[in-house]
Parts: C-alpha cells; structure tokens; sequence
C-alpha cells in the first residue's frame, strides 16, 4: 500500500496539474520506467522492496490510466493496454516474476518513446 507521504512525493515529482499533457503523460512513463527498473534491481538481489517499487509503478499507472479519454476508439485501445499493463504488474508481483516485469517496461518504454515524438511533433507545428 503506497502511504500519504509516497504519493504527496508522487505528486510533487509529476506535477500534473501544471503540466501539459503530453509532459505529464512522458513523465509518468519515466517514472514506471525508474521504478521497474528499481523493481528488477531489488528482485534480482531477493530484497523484499522490489514490491514496493512494482506499487509505485502502479501508482504512477494509474495516474495515467485516469488522464486517458476512452471515449475515442484510440483512447479506448490505449486505455486496455493500460489495464493490460496493470494486469500484468498484478501477476508479476503475485509470482515474483521478473519475466512478466521486463515485458511491461518494454511496453512502457515504447509509449514512452512513441509519446515524445508526439510531444516533439506538436512543439514543431506551428501555429497560424
């Protein structure tokens, strides 16, 4: 369970509120990214925290996951991924599955890079 002082942390490092979306949206995959990889880190040294890193990775998941229309056909697709994606967490941490967690980062990175060329495209066009 991801304690007050986790998520005003949480909170503060994306800072979403303020943040354009598509920043906000690369920020959260970042920070999946960080926190799997701390995840297979703690898991490959059987130190019992790679837990509590697959939650935050969670948490920062369901962030997005709550920033995410579903009322497109695209959002809706993007939205199963995400629930996919938190399955998949689920699973892993369930079996200790360091397999299962290097699926999902690959995942994450992958948006991750697909969303900053996103974000690089719509700093290039310009306005009229």
């Amino acid at each position: 369970m991801i304690t007050v002082k986790q998520a005003a942390t949480a909170y503060r490092k994306m800072n979403a509120a303020s943040l354009p979306p598509l920043t906000a949206v690369c920020q959260a995959l970042a920070a999946i990214d960080q926190q799997l990889d701390e995840s297979l880190h703690h898991l490959g040294h059987q130190d019992e925290r790679w837990r509590d890193e697959l939650l935050q990775a969670q948490q920062f998941l369901f962030e997005l996951m709550a920033m995410t229309d579903a009322s497109s056909v695209e959002g809706e697709r993007l939205l199963t991924l995400y629930i996919y994606v938190n399955q998949t967490l689920v699973t892993a941490s369930l079996k200790a599955n360091a397999d299962a967690i290097a699926e999902v980062q690959e995942i994450v990175r992958s948006l991750h890079a697909d969303w900053q060329h996103a974000q690089r495209k719509q700093m290039m066009t310009p306005y009229i």
